[in-house]
Parts: C-alpha cells; sequence; structure tokens
C-alpha cells in the first residue's frame, strides 16, 4: 500500500509539470492515466465475536490462553451468545433482557434449569474501547461455584455441561446456620441427608424492584419465594407461609447492573428431614 501511494503521488506530481509546460508535451502510451483505478480498497474492520460452546480458562494463569476445549480444565463454559440493538452502551433495563435471554439460552444448552445446579450464569458484555470499536455481542457463560447459597466462589472443572450436568452438581437440600437472620452458611447436602433447608427455585425481580436492605424489600421478595415454595410442596401459598423461607439475591452491583436473580429455598429453622419434601404435600414436613 505504502509503495503505491508514493508512485501516485509522484505521478500527481508529473502531470503538475506538464500541463506547466503545455500542451505540446505528450505523457508516454505506457503511463496509465487513471490515478486511482487500481488502488486496493480499504478492508472494512470486523469486530471479532466471541465462539459458543467452548470453554475458558479465565484464572487458571496470569496468561488468558483463549477457547480452550471442555475436556480441559477451565472455569468458564461459553453457553449462548447474543447482540445488543443500537449503539447506546447497554442500561441496567437492556442487561435485565439480555439476562432472560441468557437463562432460556442456558436451559436449551444443558436441557434443564440452569439454577437447579451448583451453578451460576454469568453476562459478559465488551469492554468500553471494544464497544466503541462497534462490538454488541453480549455472552452468557456459566460457572461452577463452592456451593449456591454463598457462592464460594468460582470451581476449577474439566468435561462440558452440555445437555445436562453431572449428579453431584444437582442442588437438593442444605444445612443452614443464620446469625440474626442473615444466612452465614448454606451447604448443600444430600436430601437423603439430614438437613434444615430445601432449595426450591428461582426468580428474577421485576425492574424497579429495590435491591433489599429493609425488612419490607425482603419481604417483596420473600412473597415471591414463597410461591415457588407452595408449588414445590404442592400446596397454597398460604400454607407455605407456615415454612420458613430464605431468599438469596445477587450481590447490591450486580443488582445495580441488572442481574436481579434470587434463588429460594424452604427453611426449618431447628427442625430437620432426610428425604426431599418436593411434592408431598406438607405430609411429614416439619410445621404441617
Amino acid at each position: 500500500m505504502r509503495g503505491r501511494l508514493r508512485a501516485g503521488a509522484m505521478l500527481a506530481a508529473l502531470l503538475v509539470n506538464v500541463a506547466l509546460a503545455g500542451c505540446a508535451v505528450a505523457l508516454p502510451p505506457e503511463v496509465d492515466k487513471e490515478l486511482t483505478d487500481d488502488w486496493a480498497q480499504v478492508a472494512e474492520v470486523k469486530v471479532q465475536v466471541p465462539p459458543s460452546g467452548v470453554c475458558l480458562g479465565e484464572g487458571v494463569g496470569r496468561l488468558d490462553p483463549g477457547p480452550l476445549a471442555c475436556s480441559e480444565q477451565h472455569f468458564v463454559e461459553v453457553v449462548h451468545v447474543g447482540a445488543f440493538d443500537g449503539d447506546k452502551p447497554p442500561t441496567p433495563a437492556r442487561l435485565a433482557t439480555a439476562y432472560a435471554e441468557c437463562d432460556t439460552a442456558a436451559g436449551k444448552y444443558l436441557g434443564r434449569p440452569w439454577w437447579q445446579g451448583r451453578l451460576e450464569l454469568e453476562l459478559t458484555v465488551p469492554e468500553d474501547h471494544v464497544w466503541a470499536g462497534g462490538a454488541r455481542w453480549f455472552r452468557c457463560d456459566l460457572v461452577e461455584v463452592g456451593d449456591a447459597g454463598t457462592s464460594g466462589g468460582r470451581t476449577l472443572r474439566s468435561g462440558s455441561l452440555k445437555d445436562g450436568f453431572p449428579a453431584a452438581l444437582v442442588l437438593g437440600c442444605a444445612n443452614v446456620a443464620m446469625n440474626e437472620g442473615d444466612v452465614r452458611f448454606m451447604t448443600d447436602v444430600a436430601c437423603s441427608k439430614k438437613h434444615n433447608s430445601e432449595w426450591v427455585g428461582f426468580f428474577r425481580a421485576a425492574e424497579g424492584t429495590a435491591y433489599p436492605s429493609s425488612e419490607r424489600q425482603w419481604d417483596v421478595l420473600h412473597k415471591q419465594c414463597r410461591v415457588l415454595v407452595g408449588k414445590y410442596l404442592g400446596v397454597s401459598t398460604t400454607q407455605a407461609g407456615r415454612l420458613g423461607v430464605i431468599s438469596i439475591p445477587r450481590g447490591f452491583e450486580e443488582w445495580k447492573a441488572g442481574d436481579r436473580a434470587v434463588r429460594c429455598a424452604m427453611w426449618f429453622e431447628t427442625k430437620s428431614m432426610t428425604k426431599s419434601a418436593k411434592g408431598t404435600k406438607g405430609k411429614g414436613v416439619p410445621y404441617f
């Protein structure tokens, strides 16, 4: 490209000199009078869109090696890549819509809802300078965590989650320790073992729902969780109110950014069970 530009500049200077000298001087027949017809077109800049169905070793080492085969050790599995409309950076409302799309896509990828496992669904969006370069994609990532109640951080794993996840990742029951109304820890256990809590479902709070900091705001989440408790047991929401309920929302910063995910569990307080309460209609369940 540089050589062609220099040649074009020199030829233009030659033509100027010829014009100043008058029309009596003819150009040699081998001179191409069309100055720009054979210049190479500048290639259109293409934005690189991340692939789905691959795994990433983010956090494995100081350098990210890029996409990995999921049979290798990794932290992240990309289950879907979507796109934002328009050129304005996404607002929390648009991010919430992207999270909902990720929920659906992850369910199709796994063959079951992602929140039924000891997993977290994360949304990755282009960094500011990448967005300025034209990137409009968003990425839906699944990661395994230490426990669903208090996250416990990402867990290094190998093997793809596509079309299902191992039985060891399936959420069922848990043992909960509370401290002045707050969950201190929540350890996942098999429902055949002694436990005082059982996972019942998941929802995404509506736009405008405040992040809970007061009893009234917590009650908004608890009310929705009690609906899920009733469906899980096979009883009315009113009957489900006999049980304690645990609502676990995303962190404050994630909530502000549009991730208003809430996990729900029933809680037997000081009592326990050694089987699942699902579909029992309250039979054998404490407080029924």
